[in-house]
């Protein structure tokens, strides 16, 4: 079978830097990882990490997308963040992820990393959906519980299956697995908690059930700002808040809820709406709640600027 094969050395990256007009909820499944190019136009369609991406194959993209665990409240789930990268023209975008991954640190500060920095990568993607990736053993350096781990493995796996799908290397409905070598052999304990012996798939549970993917933690918005965020079934009792820098009340709010007439998804409702507020910074807020009262909430700090 055959494989593209690639390397990443020494790979420096940048940090990147009521209702207006109509709430718009649609139930949708499974969709790609692929970047929205503004926060201040209505993002094109999903960006739920399901267990298939299956839209927008073949659109070129230059950000990447890095997955990062919740802490706090968000603790034991992924979100992702797209960055760019300081090399646009890289062979490997997969293997620049990954080092994206361990030498970044999230523009959302309930966002963490469990990795040690690395600067090489090897990579091997193959037509049916393996995607093999070397690690050095130094990023394993931090020793974590089991779970931790776990979070920590899936954190990759999102990672670099999010960017093969974005780079065009492997169809967005491939089933993917991630094989995961560490100086070459298989078999080590990752983190001192987890043998890596076999290939590992995504974790459907691990994604975030309340998610506001856009706009991103740092970013400015034009007028109007869109919001596009995605909730999850058992979290249905959902509301979302624009609340000004310094304030503890919100300036434009609303509910969350599954649109009329239509069957409810498995997936989730996603939903992407413009909200009118004058220029200034803001705290953009997803909340749900689930039947047992659990509360999961998303939140960025966001800059909304005059056109």
């Amino acid at each position: 079978m055959e494989h593209r094969h690639y390397s990443a050395r020494n790979a420096a990256v940048l940090l990147s830097a009521g209702l207006a007009v109509s709430l718009v909820l649609s139930a949708c499944g499974s969709a790609a990882d692929r970047a929205t190019n503004a926060s201040s136009t209505a993002p094109r369609i999903a960006s739920a990490p399901m267990s298939t991406d299956n839209a927008y194959e073949g659109v070129a993209t230059e950000q990447t997308p890095v997955y990062w665990a919740g802490s706090g409240a968000q603790e034991g789930y992924l979100f992702r963040e797209f960055r760019t990268a300081s090399n646009a023209d890289t062979v490997d975008p997969v293997a620049e992820a990954v080092v994206m991954m361990t030498t970044l640190s999230p523009l959302d500060e309930d966002y963490r990393s469990m990795w040690t920095q690395v600067e090489n990568v090897g990579t091997s993607v193959s037509p049916d959906g393996t995607i093999t990736v070397d690690m050095p053993s130094t990023a394993f350096a931090s020793r974590l519980s089991e779970d931790d781990a776990e979070l920590a493995l899936q954190q990759l796996v999102y990672t670099v299956s999010a960017a093969a799908v974005t780079a065009g290397l492997l169809d967005a409905a491939t089933a993917k697995e991630v094989r995961v070598l560490v100086d070459g052999e298989t078999g080590y304990k990752a983190f001192g908690s987890v043998n890596l012996d076999e290939p590992i798939s995504r974790d459907a549970s691990i994604a975030s059930p309340v998610w506001l993917i856009d706009p991103q933690t740092g970013t400015e918005a034009g007028q109007p700002m869109t919001i596009f965020g995605r909730v999850l079934p058992e979290y249905a009792s959902a509301r979302w808040e624009v609340i000004p820098e310094g304030e503890d009340r919100p300036v434009k709010s609303g509910e969350i809820s599954e649109p009329k007439n239509t069957p409810a998804s498995t997936s989730g409702t996603e939903l992407r709406f413009p909200v009118e507020v004058p220029a200034g910074e803001y705290t953009v807020r997803v909340i749900g709640v689930n039947d047992a009262g659990q509360e999961v909430k998303d939140d960025h700090t966001v800059t909304v600027v005059e056109d």
